[in-house]
């Protein structure tokens, strides 16, 4: 399964420039930027006086520093607007009296992320890090966070991608510092995918209420006649691949396609942890004995239909799609038009 932690892209599309006022106004990356991504979802706590990475992958470590001092690069985050004490994630009685509240991202200025520095790290760049075991990234200024996010529930999930500055790695006592100074971002809402809908967008809804759920301004194939039973709706924010079917006026399903140009898609994520691009094993360890397995009507006994149902009568539940490889190519939830194999058919 995909790292929950990290992962580590090629640059192979376009970033854009972001004011919290939503406006988008693109702006080309050269693909030669560096690039990373953290997934900051799962692994990511509030420790006293700043925010750490539990657990951090060592490209991403040896990648931020490599590039410190280096000019501009691409560091994108997946954030939730909330993140956990430490002590609810990583429980020690030695330290911990209780498990703490969670910490809201708006809270503490500036948004100070702390890690571990991997050992293979540390001996690479000895004469860089003069023996430092922690690694911190300290914005100049506050992070470019949505203000949208005072407004949802908790919980509410953005993808971030900034494109910043980092300065020259500083050392004291045993703590490595980079200044990073954000130049422009795009924020991009995501939410979790199951049979009840897409975050607060559920299954039942009328297109009004749809709308507003979702809040980013939205898309339509309905072509305005009497007899169009079945339409479908897309954020104009994106994520691109994601889209809503609309059956007899209601939300009856939420697709999500994969979409190799749009990063954002591959972070939509089950309530099962599962995302395109994860495999038939991720599927069938994730939902267990009760997924059907059929094969895929246009890719052969190679690619499956694996569909689970929320309730004996099959009327809620995930279908996934796999290709040939056995990756997730699509995700369905919804009512029992998650099984139809072309839309609205």
């Amino acid at each position: 399964m995909q790292s929950a932690t990290l992962a580590f892209l090629t640059l192979g599309l376009t970033h854009f420039a972001f004011a919290c006022t939503a406006q988008q106004n693109p702006v080309a990356m050269p693909e030669t930027d560096p690039y990373v991504l953290f997934d900051l979802r799962d692994n990511f706590v509030w420790n006293l006086t700043h925010y750490q990475i539990l657990d951090p992958d060592e490209t991403m470590v040896e990648t931020l520093i490599t590039e410190a001092d280096q000019g501009q690069m691409v560091f994108d985050m997946v954030l939730r607007d909330t993140v956990p004490p430490y002590c609810e994630l990583r429980f020690d009685p030695t330290i911990c009296d209780d498990r703490g509240s969670p910490v809201n991202w708006f809270s503490d200025l500036p948004q100070t992320i702390c890690m571990d520095i991997p050992a293979n790290v540390s001996f690479s760049h000895a004469e860089q890090l003069k023996g430092a075991k922690f690694l911190c990234l300290e914005p100049r200024e506050k992070l470019l966070l949505p203000e949208s996010w005072q407004n949802q529930q908790t919980g509410a999930q953005t993808y971030l991608s900034q494109r910043i500055e980092p300065g020259a790695v500083t050392v004291r006592d045993d703590i490595a510092t980079i200044d990073i100074l954000v130049l422009d971002a795009i924020n991009t809402p995501l939410a979790t995918l199951s049979p009840e809908g897409y975050g607060d967008a559920k299954i039942g809804m009328t297109e009004d209420q749809v709308r507003t759920a979702m809040v980013e301004p939205m898309t339509s194939t309905r072509d305005g006649t009497e007899n169009n039973a079945c339409y479908h709706l897309q954020s104009a924010g994106g994520p691109t691949g994601l889209g809503f079917m609309m059956l007899d006026e209601k939300l009856a399903r939420v697709s999500v396609y994969a979409d190799e140009y749009d990063i954002a898609t591959s972070l939509i994520r089950t309530g099962h942890n599962i995302q395109v691009g994860d495999t038939i094993d991720d599927v069938r360890a994730a939902y267990g004995d009760n997924l059907i397995d059929e094969e895929h009507e246009y890719e052969g006994p190679d690619g499956r239909y694996l569909t689970w149902w929320a309730n004996d009568a099959k009327t809620s539940g995930i279908r996934f799609e796999t290709g040939p490889d056995g990756a997730v190519t699509a995700m369905h939830a919804g009512t029992g038009s998650i099984t139809l194999l072309e839309s609205c058919y």
